[in-house]
This record gives structure tokens, sequence and C-alpha cells, in this order.
């Protein structure tokens, strides 16, 4: 890495001694402002799993079945029109993610713009849901809601990414997963609360996140700024002018000591940074790659016709879809139906502890992503490895009948994913390639990270009930054994591709 001044939380301040922090508070409200779109996003993902039993009418009284949905307050989803709702979000998402990136360079749109029609496509999707007492209407409000957190989850590891100081990248970098588990326990102590049992007030659960959407799009008017890569890349007006406006930014997010430190060394900043990212990937290095200005932007299919490009972009793919693949969302979606047949009066409670336990072991990878300690790439081959054990035993579990081991399981798997898989590809994402193609591989790489999430979203329900033929409980625990090998298969992606030298 490029030389700097600062340490993980504080800069020198002269010789004196004195320590002040890195950042200012302009830059906690930005960050703050950012980091809704992660929290709304992770609110998406599970808003709807402690809401299955009243949106299936599992909970409604049979006398009242010739009134209204509005009336007796559930809605008659069967479990496939559930699954269906559920994974539309990620449709949306995906949507949004594949366009967001060619739409807003033909547009001219910012980082901040990005933001604002995330945070506006939020609200309209959580007032859609909200009213709604429809298969059509649910899916539609769901796949607004999706599309505006396709856009954040973009947007958002790269604006970290631009303007946190050099030294704070990485630690940073991971309250965006943060800010996912944050809002996916949210959700589930809502939905888990007598607000989402009640027939009328279950409504609360997707009012909450257009509510924060709504805080969202004011604070991106008030305390809302551009990023310096943004300014200084695509949305450059000029050499010098641009360099101008993005240090005029850092000014404002940055300490005097910091900004100082980032001007002093930008020459062997600008020269060393995209080296490291190379480094990233392995220890040789094409000898036939052409050579290649930063001020070139980089479309999809430049990707993999630049040797220089190629290694990062496919690692992007395969971390992202890694991810997905896990079978986190499986989880997240439909733990309390899995844990319904098996512990009913205890399914609410564990789905809870699920998401209390995703976001406690967030909380270390903040300190052991760093690579004098634990390191991106031994973080990710333990998490993945604890999720192909803790998966293998799950299906084993729900298969045999062990229902304490299969609580256990889907504890730990869920422990494995949060302090390894969750956060790290996100952090890497904006490393693994060159600042000129850091959007069109963002782009890329959560595009299939959506495909993947909508696939396991809408697949693990009918590929559950297909496995139930097979075993003799007909529980479909087998399901979790698919999960069990590609967490293996990405374990072995890792420790052989990736590599992070200094």
């Amino acid at each position: 890495m490029p030389a700097t001044t600062t340490s993980a939380n504080a800069v020198s301040d002269g010789g004196s001694g004195a320590k002040q922090p890195a950042t200012t508070v302009r830059f906690r409200l930005v960050l703050l402002w950012i980091l809704f779109s992660a929290a709304n996003y992770g609110y998406g993902i599970s808003e709807l799993n402690a809401l299955q039993p009243i949106l299936t009418c599992q909970r409604r009284d049979p006398s009242s079945s010739t009134l209204s949905p509005i009336a007796t307050g559930c809605i008659p989803l069967t479990e496939s029109q559930f699954g269906l709702v559920t994974s539309l979000f990620t449709l949306g998402g995906l949507a949004s993610s594949f366009l967001i990136s060619p739409v807003s360079k033909s547009l001219g749109w910012g980082r901040r713009t990005c933001i604002s029609w995330s945070a506006a496509a939020g609200i309209l999707g959580s007032v859609i849901l909200a009213i709604s007492s429809s298969l059509v209407g649910l899916g539609l409000g769901r796949f607004i809601q999706g599309i505006g957190s396709g856009i954040g989850v973009v947007i958002v590891p790269i604006f970290i990414n631009e303007i946190s100081p050099v030294a704070l990248k990485g630690s940073i970098g991971v309250l965006n997963q943060f800010s996912i588990v944050l809002g996916i326990f949210v959700a589930q102590a809502i939905g888990a609360s007598s607000l989402g049992s009640d027939g009328t007030w279950w409504r609360s659960v997707p009012a909450v996140s257009g509510i924060v959407s709504v805080v969202q799009l004011v604070m991106s008017t008030v305390v809302g700024l551009e990023s310096p890569g943004w300014l200084e890349g695509e949305g450059r007006s000029g050499g010098g002018f641009a360099r101008d406006a993005a240090d005029e930014v850092r000014s404002l997010l940055w300490s005097t000591s910091e900004v100082q430190s980032f001007k002093a060394s930008r020459g062997s900043f600008a020269g060393s940074g995209d080296e490291e990212r190379q480094g990233l990937l392995s220890d040789e290095e094409p000898s036939d790659a052409p050579p290649t200005t930063t001020d070139d932007q980089v479309g999809l299919a430049g990707l993999f016709s630049d040797p220089q490009l190629r290694p990062g972009a496919i690692l992007i793919i395969l971390t992202q879809l890694g991810q997905q693949l896990s079978g986190i969302n499986a989880v997240l979606y439909y733990s309390v139906g899995i844990l319904g047949s098996i512990l009913p009066t205890l399914a609410p409670s564990i789905g809870l502890l699920i998401t209390l336990i995703n976001i406690l072991l967030t909380f270390p990878p903040i300190y052991l992503i760093d690579e004098h300690r634990v390191g991106r790439r031994r973080l990710m081959l333990l998490s993945a490895l604890t999720m192909a054990v803790s998966s293998a035993l799950l299906g084993a579990g729900i298969v045999s009948g062990y229902k304490i081991v299969s609580a256990v399981c889907m504890v730990i798997m869920v422990a494995g994913f949060s302090f390894g898989l969750g956060p790290v590809p996100f952090v890497i994402l904006p490393e693994l390639v060159p600042s000129r193609a850091v959007s069109s591989a963002t782009s890329l790489g959560l595009t299939l990270n959506w495909t993947a999430n909508f696939v396991v979203g809408s697949a693990f329900l009918p590929i559950k009930n297909f496995l139930a033929r097979f075993d003799e409980g007909h529980t479909g625990g087998a399901v979790f054994w698919i999960f069990a090998m590609t967490n293996t298969l990405t374990a072995l992606i890792v420790a052989k591709m990736y590599r992070y030298t200094e």
C-alpha cells in the first residue's frame, strides 16, 4: 500500500505527538447517509420472513374465510406465491444493478444522484407494499423496492471506498455489511413482535423501510455530496479543476493532516494503486499486457479483453456468486418457515437470534480484515469452510430429525457468513481492478450477485419440496447439502486465486 501517516484510528498532529481523528463530523454524517441504502437492502431481504404466517393466512380464523384480506388481516398466498413475492425483490435489484452503471454514465449521474433515486424507489416500493392486498400489488412493491436496493448495493461500496482515507478503507468498508445485517435484524425484530402477527399492523413492517428512505432522501440535500473518486473519474470536467473539486470534498471529510498526507503522497499513490490491485490476484503479471491509461473508463467488454483486468474481473464474479450461493439468503428468507416445521414455538425467536448473531460477528472483521492481522483471504477461507461444514450438518439434522442440532447449525451457518463471505467480497470488490474499471466491474459483479440471489430465493422452496420425496420424513433437508458443496468450491477458488500483496 502507499505510505501514509495515518493509523487505523488517528493521525499525528505535526511533531507534537498529539492525535486527531482521521475523519471529520461531516464524514460521519455522509457515511451514515450512504449506509442507509445498505440497511434498507438488508431490511428488504428479511422483511417478509417473519410475516410468512400472516401473508399465507396460517393465522386466520377459518370462520372469517369469506371476508376480504383487509378485514381478515391476511393475504391468502400459497407457499409458491410467497416465494415469488420474496424473490421479486431480487429481480428488481438484478435489473437496476445491471443498468445503473450504463444509465448513470449516459445521463451524467454522480454517486449522490444515484443514491437519491435509490431512496425514491424505496419510498414508492414500500408504500405499494404497505397498502397492497393482492399478489400483484405485493409483487410490484417488492420489485420496486428491489430496484432501489440494487442501485444502492452497486453505489455504496464504491462510494465508501472513494471517500475513505487510505488507512481506513478496509475497516470502514466492513460497515457496508454491518449496515446490511443491522437492517436484517431490525426487520426480523419488528416482524417477530406483535406488529408482525397483527391483522392490520403488520403493514408497519414495510412502512419502516419507506420512512428510512424518506430520511435518506432528505439527507441527500442536507449532507450528501459527490465522491472525490467520481469527480476525478467519470465526472471530471477537466484535469486540474476536477482534482481541485475532489480535494475540496476531501477537505470536508478528512482531517487537515490526512489531506496533507494524501496530497504529499499523490504521485506515488497514483503510480502504485493499480499495481497493488494487480498484486491482489497472483504473483505473476502478464508480460504482454498493453499499456493503459487511467483516464479511459472501461466498459463491460473491456474487463475481459484487457489481460490486466481479466483476472480481477473473474475473481469479482466468483466471489460475488460464492457469497449468494453460500445459501445465506435461503436462511434469511425462509428461516421461520424451515424452523416452523421443526420447532414451531421457537422459530421466531431463533430467527431473531440468527440475525443478532449476524450483527455481532460482523464486528470482528472491522479489526481482523487488516492484512497484518488475519486478512481478507483467510477470513473468506475460514468463512466458506465453516459454512460448508455447518450446512452439511444442518441438512443431516433436518433429515434425521435432530431438532436442536438443526437449530444450532443454522445459527453457525449464519455466523460463518457474517465474519467472512458477508463483508469481505464487498470490501475487495473495488480493490481487484484499477479505478478506471471499478464502475463496470462493480456493476457486473453485483448483477451476478443479484442473479444468484434471485435463483436461490425462487428455487429454494421448489428444490426443497422436490428433495422431500426422497427422505423418510419428507423434510427436504438435503437441499442444504447443495450449499455445502458450493461453499467448499468457494473455499477452493479463494485459496487458489486470491492473493494480497503490499
